[in-house]
């Protein structure tokens, strides 16, 4: 982009943990090989040009006496480049999600009877020939399609699997949505669950379902609305929650290793900062880069009725990825984990921007990191 093209680039929030979030994946680049390669913007990089340019971004962030001091190193050291979107024109369809708190036990016993379930031992990864990952499992030394959903809960996994219990089997679909939450046991302390892995079926859609049979228009499918309708229609659920093949395993994070004001790990490992990180198709947005989002939040009242949008504008970093979020226009934007977090994330389906900047490679950088 032209620099007279570029968006004003205030952030609308407190910038403290941006730079949380961008170390975060400096930590992922630093581990992977310095050489890998990336396709972004039509350009290729190497991880050690992207680490580069986010350390790059940091420096200039810890240095800048204000927005518009830090506005104007970007525009000296940095290119933007806007994500095509899903339209071809850069208009993104942005939605948010959020790490849900539910109730349930390590034990089954009433009222918590539905299972989540670790990764299973039988559940294998291979590479196919085009160096895309498969997932299945070994039968009489044959590689096959793992279990669907219906076939693990008719209880085709192998037994032990199971790590925690919730009270209600739309719970287990919110959490599966989400990718990760937290469960509180009864005797109120908390655990974690984290996205461990998948069955490897593909993804379909229970919103969509439901718009086929009427249940609801596309304009009304939200999370609470889906919710709502599964609860009003209890001899619906199973059915309707099967249709989508794909399953999620989770990991139950212990006390020694949980750390409980951090976020839960996004696909690159790291910690996700709400407010902050993004979830992308990874086969458009491949590597952790620092972007600005522009798109709306909603506003609720003291009841939770949705009353309104306001505008936002801020520096985001990719971190995620997500079975529905699929193609260039699409964007996930992790909230957090508190209430505001919850009805927000139920309701986004907004339009929007989405920027990234890469390092401008014409400059040496030395100077200013002190190497």
């Amino acid at each position: 982009m032209e620099r007279d093209e570029w968006p004003f680039l205030l952030d609308d929030t407190a910038p403290g943990d941006l730079q949380q979030s961008v170390d975060r994946s400096i930590a992922f680049l630093s581990k992977i090989k310095k050489d890998e390669q990336f396709v972004l913007c039509g350009r290729t990089y190497s991880a050690a040009y992207l680490r580069l340019g986010l350390e790059v971004f940091g420096r200039g962030l810890a240095l800048a006496a204000d927005e518009k001091e830090f506005q104007r190193f970007l525009l000296n050291n940095f290119i933007l480049c806007r994500a095509k979107g899903g339209d071809g024109a850069g208009t993104m369809l942005v939605t948010g999600y959020y790490e849900p708190l539910l109730a349930g036990s390590l034990e089954k016993k009433a009222p918590y009877l539905y299972p989540l379930y670790r990764r299973p031992a039988d559940l294998v990864e291979r590479t196919r020939d085009d160096g895309g990952k498969e997932v299945g499992r070994l039968a009489s030394g044959e590689f096959i399609p793992y279990w669907t959903r219906r076939e693990i809960e008719q209880g085709n996994l192998p037994p032990g699997n199971e790590i925690v219990y919730l009270a209600d089997p739309v719970d287990v679909f919110v959490l599966q949505v989400q990718g990760s939450g937290k469960v509180r046991l009864p005797d109120g302390s908390v655990g974690k669950v984290r996205y461990a892995a998948n069955n490897g079926r593909q993804y379909r859609s229970i919103g969509r379902l439901l718009v086929d049979r009427g249940a609801m228009t596309l304009e009304e499918v939200t999370l609470p609305k889906i919710i709502d309708y599964l609860h009003a229609h209890p001899d619906e659920v199973e059915e309707i929650l099967r249709h989508n093949d794909r399953y999620i395993f989770f990991s139950l994070v212990d006390g020694e290793n949980d750390r409980p004001l951090e976020g839960p790990l996004g696909s690159f490992g790291q910690p996700l900062t709400g407010g902050r990180s993004l979830a992308l198709d990874k086969k458009c947005f491949p590597a952790p880069l620092v972007g600005f989002l522009e798109t709306e939040l909603p506003r609720f009242d003291a009841d939770g009725n949705l009353t309104g949008w306001r505008a936002t504008h801020r520096f985001v970093v990719n971190q995620d990825t997500g079975a529905a979020i699929q193609g260039p226009g699409r964007v996930d934007f992790f909230l957090g984990g508190d209430k505001y977090a919850e009805q927000a994330a139920g309701v986004m389906k907004q339009p929007g921007a989405l920027y990234f900047f890469l390092l401008n490679d014409e400059r040496d950088y030395t100077g200013l990191l002190g190497n």
